[in-house]
């Protein structure tokens, strides 16, 4: 018990570091840049992109909420290395303010993805080709992501809630 213990406070640790990590680094870039070159190539994209660049926006908040949630999985992780109570509930908490996360991402990702759709079928309308077999694939990563992220969730929820993971924590 003590080695599961230690394993999975040290990999949520680890974890939320490379994620502080990877959203610091989304907020120091510019997808907006990107977003107007794409916009040269393409003007006819621009009228049907515009509210795809709002998700955008709305995604570099949602990275500061990353940056804020995963400083404290990892506060609570550190605290359940040490087997303090309040670290098994801060994880705890986590996980259930986790499974929210899951539906909110993937709803905004499902929005995202219909953008851009409708700006990809602009986009290749006019050159003539169809990518439609792309359209089943956005939907189909967009549920695997969303079970990868609740069934991990779901069952550290379950082990944080063993009697005798409680009976370890002071």
């Amino acid at each position: 018990m003590l080695r599961s213990i230690r394993i999975l406070g040290w990999s949520t640790a680890i974890f939320s570091v490379i994620i502080i990590l990877s959203d610091i680094s989304n907020l120091l870039t510019n997808p907006m840049d990107q977003l107007n070159m794409a916009f040269q190539m393409f003007p006819q994209a621009k009228s049907s992109m515009d509210s795809m660049t709002d998700l955008f926006q709305y995604s570099r908040i949602w990275s500061v909420y990353t940056i804020l949630y995963f400083l404290f999985v990892f506060a609570g992780s550190i605290q359940f290395i040490r087997f303090q109570a309040s670290g098994r509930k801060m994880l705890e908490i986590a996980c259930w303010i986790g499974l929210v996360n899951a539906c909110i991402d993937s709803l905004l990702s499902y929005f995202l993805w219909k953008q851009m759709q409708s700006a990809l079928s602009s986009v290749t309308g006019t050159m003539g080709i169809g990518l439609e077999s792309l359209n089943p694939f956005g939907m189909a990563t967009i549920i695997l992501g969303f079970f990868l992220w609740i069934l991990p969730t779901i069952g550290m929820i379950v082990y944080l809630r063993k009697p005798a993971i409680k009976a370890l924590m002071k």
